[in-house]
């Protein structure tokens, strides 16, 4: 690998990589929470700093930075995606007054909620009596 001709210097992509880390562990020590700064500006430096990293690695050491096409037929249906999971989940995640019950409770016939514990006491109560003790 060291006769071939790659395009660039993996090694200034690792001093790249090695001061990005510097940077973002000093950050980190910085600008805590505890001295007085806010969390988001701690975790959005920290975000900002791993994107970066990332987006180095996947564009160099993944070869994408020269396979144009294929890096836009994975990113450009990406927020289509998500957006497509995002709502066919929403359903189910939704505050809707018909499901502000835990899975397991049950409707008694006069439509009341009844719980799973409350169910399982009234099964045993019934279970106990015997048919013709009363």
């Amino acid at each position: 690998m060291s006769g071939e001709n790659l395009g660039y210097s993996a090694f200034k992509i690792f001093v790249i990589l090695f001061i990005l880390t510097a940077v973002e562990v000093w950050w980190g020590m910085t600008f805590r929470p505890d001295a007085g700064y806010s969390r988001l500006l701690l975790w959005g430096g920290l975000m900002c700093f791993a994107f970066a990293k990332g987006l180095l690695i996947f564009m160099y050491f993944m070869h994408m930075r020269f396979e144009r096409f294929i890096v836009w037929s994975l990113i450009v249906p990406t927020p289509a995606l998500i957006l497509v999971i995002l709502f066919a989940l929403m359903p189910d995640v939704s505050f809707n007054e018909q499901r502000d019950h835990p899975v397991g409770d049950m409707l008694d016939p006069r439509g009341r909620v009844v719980d799973m514990v409350t169910r399982d006491l009234e099964r045993h109560d019934t279970a106990e009596v015997e048919p013709g003790s009363e």
